[in-house]
């Protein structure tokens, strides 16, 4: 027994050793984002650690049961091989693990959500991924993989100068005995005796977001976010399909127009033009006249003074794929992905550009980035648009002067001159680039190397290039008969601080101009990206094609959804509600509300998956 005794203690220590290093990774990520880690008190990074052990526990003993059944066969394995093998599988380990926690760091900051899966959906183009993130990130990233992996290599020879297992021959009934020991190992991995299997509402403790995503381990969410993919279930599984179809078609068929107000001048004989502008993560908390901060954008400011705007215009998600599905394909947001991202799924759908070129419009889709990211130029050549200007049509040190492509001034030059060749009618969407991360412009307006700063800094570049490209339009004899409509692909976090549940990340301009806006308005109806292109089409006298998702802006039942990685938002009249996909129930809703008003946003959602899945 002595012998067991001496390997059980081995096997204990090896879980310490991967306890030590998620402990030193959680408190890396809290160090890392320090400017939410500032703002909770003692109890709450105390409890951080405290109630996230349960999940560290969990994922230390997946880690454990490889080791543990080698250790079990030594009864036919020589000790030396034995170890050699938990070796090398601890050091490849210890790089996935060092790696993933790496990129955790670079990616919360701007998605909100710990690492999971999601990520390589936007890695296929290694230049394009690349582009999110400056030289010296990399480095700094490859520098900590490198320290990392060696520290923990150093660790694992000091607590085992000769290995985790004995060099002595085990006997047949210390093998049956720590066979059953990696057996109970489904205890700890599973969170204990509960009939709830181990969950991120195992170690959510708080109101705060940040807070329980700090909480709980990054390798264990990623892990579970792989397997969520295999299955490619419905995660918004709340009712049956029958009564989940029922609620959503009962509610969509009650919902009609009311009054619709023409917004633009509709001239039979002449086809109004349509300049489509997406800015790049603006939110409205940097538009002044929209409720955000004063002098960050001016321009934008002085353009919402004169032209029609939407002040409850919501983008659908947090990501650039989700924005351009809604507003080209009018396709509402998915919990974990976008149907930009899946071409045989999206070339059902009938794209914004497509209407225009049935009514002979001359149209094209300007941006200053790698088209393929995204999977965006199979979104446009799909919308059939007749020209694409990218990158590649810029000189090259134009797209070497920014990590992600050719800087939104030199962008908007390009759009007003090939405006004076332009032949009417015409529909061109420009999509700007600079004010993503990492958010290194040619411009030095706002000071400071924080992201807010920083972001600050782009988005203040950004308007200004707008302003620029505005009042050279302006003296085109072209705008008299122009709608100029521009807005966002999503919100962001910053400025902060502010949580990725909360509408404010998702609240968006929509600012509709030029000279065929009949009158300045202030429209505070509630609006959702999804629904711009229903309603553009309607506006300008067309008939939009049938779509189970989309509708006019100016219905009886205003309504907007946003989605991201950990629950999705609903926004009414009546209020805000947020659904937490790990509790599954609403976390924020409007007072007194009775389940059937609960019914409807969660019937959409499952049927919204169920139609993703089955296209």
């Amino acid at each position: 027994m002595t012998f067991l005794k001496q390997q059980i203690l081995q096997i204990f220590k090896y879980f310490i050793f991967w306890m030590i290093f998620f402990w030193l990774a959680k408190a890396i990520f809290l160090l890392f984002n320090f400017n939410q880690t500032s703002l909770l008190g003692a109890g709450e990074v105390f409890g951080i650690f405290a109630y996230g052990l349960k999940m560290d526990i969990s994922t230390a003993c997946y880690l454990l049961v490889i080791p543990g059944l080698l250790v079990t066969l030594m009864i036919f394995l020589p000790a030396k091989l034995v170890n050699r093998i938990i070796y090398n599988y601890t050091l490849i380990f210890v790089v996935v693990a060092a790696f993933l926690a790496v990129l955790d760091l670079g990616l919360y900051p701007h998605w909100g959500t710990r690492v999971n899966v999601t990520a390589f959906n936007y890695i296929n183009d290694p230049v394009a991924m690349s582009a999110s993130v400056s030289v010296s990130d990399v480095l700094l990233g490859i520098f900590t993989v490198i320290l990392l992996f060696f520290t923990f290599k150093y660790l694992y020879r000091k607590l085992f100068p000769d290995g985790i297992a004995f060099d002595l021959r085990a006997k047949w009934y210390n093998s049956a005995l720590m066979l059953f020991l990696v057996a109970t190992l489904i205890i700890p991995i599973r969170g204990g005796f509960d009939t709830s299997p181990m969950n991120l509402s195992s170690v959510a403790f708080s109101t705060k977001l940040y807070v329980n995503q700090a909480a709980s381990n990054y390798l264990w969410n990623f892990t579970k976010s792989v397997e969520k993919r295999k299955r490619l279930s419905n995660p918004c599984n709340y009712m049956s399909k029958e009564e989940s179809e029922q609620l959503f078609n009962r509610y969509m068929k009650s919902d009609s127009i009311v009054s619709r107000p023409q917004l633009i001048k509709i001239n039979p004989d002449r086809q109004p033009n349509i300049i489509f502008v997406i800015l790049e993560s603006f939110s409205n908390k940097v538009i002044a006249p929209l409720g955000g901060m004063h002098g960050i954008a001016p321009n934008l400011d002085s353009l919402c003074t004169k032209s029609t705007v939407f002040t409850n215009f919501y983008s659908t998600g947090n990501r650039s794929d989700r924005g351009i599905s809604a507003l080209i394909g009018g396709y509402p947001s998915l919990l974990s992905t976008s149907i930009m991202v899946s071409p045989e799924k999206s070339r059902s759908l009938t794209l914004l550009p497509e209407y225009f070129n049935r009514h002979n419009y001359h149209t094209s889709f300007y941006y200053g980035g790698d088209i393929n990211f995204y999977n965006l130029k199979t979104f446009v050549l799909q919308s059939k648009c007749e020209k694409m200007v990218t990158k590649a049509d810029f000189p090259a040190k134009l797209g070497r002067m920014t990590k992600w492509g050719v800087p939104d001034g030199y962008l908007f030059d390009k759009a007003l001159e090939d405006l004076k060749t332009e032949k009417e009618p015409f529909m061109k969407t420009i999509y700007t680039v600079s004010s993503h991360p990492p958010y290194d412009v040619p411009y030095s307006k706002i000071k400071g190397n924080s992201v807010d700063e920083k972001y600050l800094n782009s988005v203040a570049y950004t308007d200004s290039c707008l302003g620029v490209f505005i009042d050279g339009f302006r003296k085109s004899p072209l705008w008299e008969n122009t709608l100029l409509i521009v807005t966002a692909d999503h919100g962001t976090i910053s400025p902060g601080p502010t949580d990725i549940t909360e509408t404010a990340s998702y609240r968006i301009p929509l600012i509709w101009s030029g000279g065929v806006v009949d009158s300045l308005r202030r429209i505070e109806t509630i609006t959702q990206q999804s629904d711009f292109g229903t309603s553009l089409i309607h506006q300008l006298g067309w008939e939009a094609d049938s779509s189970k998702f989309t509708k006019d802006f100016f219905t009886s039942r205003p309504f907007a959804f946003y989605a991201l990685d950990s629950g999705w938002g609903y926004v009414t009249p009546e209020g805000e509600y947020y659904f937490d996909q790990n509790s599954r129930d609403f976390v924020r809703k409007p007072a007194n509300k009775t389940t059937e008003d609960l019914s409807f946003p969660k019937a959409y959602m499952q049927v919204l998956h169920d139609d993703f899945i089955n296209r």
